[in-house]
């Protein structure tokens, strides 16, 4: 399969040909980079759908079947906080060679996280505590059932009546599982946990391409996000892609109430908790974020946090400690990182 970039037109035309009699593409919704998007109809159904169609930088090397399996179990994640998957698929329409891999979710009118950011600015605090408790609900749903994002960021929240949806869950596992599917076959694997991610809202283990990157990944994400929606720009946001991956892998944040000082001092300590550069100093699920936003903004909390749940707050020498280890690498790590997400982009 060829991985050469390929121009929109191009490919809606040949995406037409290949899913001919299933769907109708009607036009690009956009993508970011080397990715696409496009609004379609799903001739059986008469519904509109998302196709997002994946680069093939990103699968190239990926088991087809294996993948659309994966697509298949995540589609049974259902939750008013999430856009469902719906089907996924490698596509070839007769005499081509190159076959598009591609996989489908309804379509949602309204607009992204992003686009309610730019538009406006961060939003009154309370429109903000409510959009973070209902990301937070869909997160602690899909990580009790052990699916992890990846790549939260305001792009991926859709806001459907004003309410919170994250899309596109259940993708990198799916990339990922797939992934190990061809690599026990002994074909060369592109290394997909090392660059699904948007350096803004990348952890610390993701850019330094750590072997196991868990559910606080997420976490991490969540608490940019967070940072974002409550200041309105991004905790580590620089200059360029190497100065924000440096600065998410060695900089303490600038305390979130140095630039909003009103904020609760429990929503504070929730979201620079979830900074933690440690995965093991930030909060041990999602669940423990409810808990915080219901406890801050007077709801009654009915399910108690667990014995051992909190993470204990890091202390100013082992977030300098912790730092001095990173740096021993950064560069290193830096380097890699900002040139295998510069390559798939």
């Amino acid at each position: 399969m060829s991985t050469a970039p390929i121009d929109a037109g191009a490919l809606r035309t040949r995406l037409q040909r290949q899913l001919e009699g299933t769907y109708v593409i009607e036009r690009e919704l956009g993508g970011a980079g080397s990715s696409h998007v496009f609004l379609a109809t799903e001739v059986s159904l008469d519904r509109s759908v998302v196709l997002k169609v994946l680069p093939p930088e990103f699968t190239a090397d990926v088991d087809a079947e294996r993948f659309r399996r994966e697509i298949q179990f995540a589609a049974k994640l259902q939750h008013p906080h999430l856009v469902p998957l719906l089907s996924a698929a490698l596509s070839a329409a007769d005499g081509e060679s190159d076959q598009v891999r591609w996989y489908s979710m309804p379509y949602i009118e309204g607009q992204t996280l992003r686009e309610l950011l730019v538009r406006r600015g961060a939003p009154p605090y309370a429109e903000a505590i409510r959009l973070l408790r209902e990301m937070a609900l869909a997160l602690a749903y899909a990580h009790a059932r052990g699916v992890v994002h990846r790549d939260i960021k305001p792009e991926n929240v859709l806001l459907n009546d004003g309410i919170a949806m994250i899309s596109d869950f259940g993708v990198a596992k799916a990339l990922d599982d797939a992934s190990d599917a061809a690599l026990r076959t002994g074909r060369r694997v592109t290394t997909v946990s090392t660059v699904l991610g948007t350096p803004d809202y990348m952890s610390p283990e993701q850019i330094g391409a750590a072997h196991v990157v868990d559910h606080r990944a997420d976490l991490y994400a969540f608490g940019c996000v967070a940072y974002e929606l409550l200041t309105g720009a991004p905790p580590f946001a620089r200059s360029s892609l190497r100065a924000t991956l440096a600065a998410q892998l060695a900089e303490a944040p600038v305390p979130i109430r140095q630039q909003r000082p009103e904020l609760p001092q429990p929503i504070a300590d929730m979201v620079m908790r979830c900074l933690a550069k440690n995965p093991a100093e930030r909060p041990a699920s999602a669940a423990w974020i409810i808990r915080a936003i219901e406890g801050a903004s007077g709801t009654e909390v009915t399910a108690p946090a667990p014995a051992g749940a909190e993470p204990v707050a890091p202390s100013r020498e082992s977030v300098a400690v912790a730092s001095r280890t990173v740096i021993t690498g950064i560069v290193v790590a830096v380097a890699a990182a900002a040139a295998v997400w510069m390559m798939l982009r």
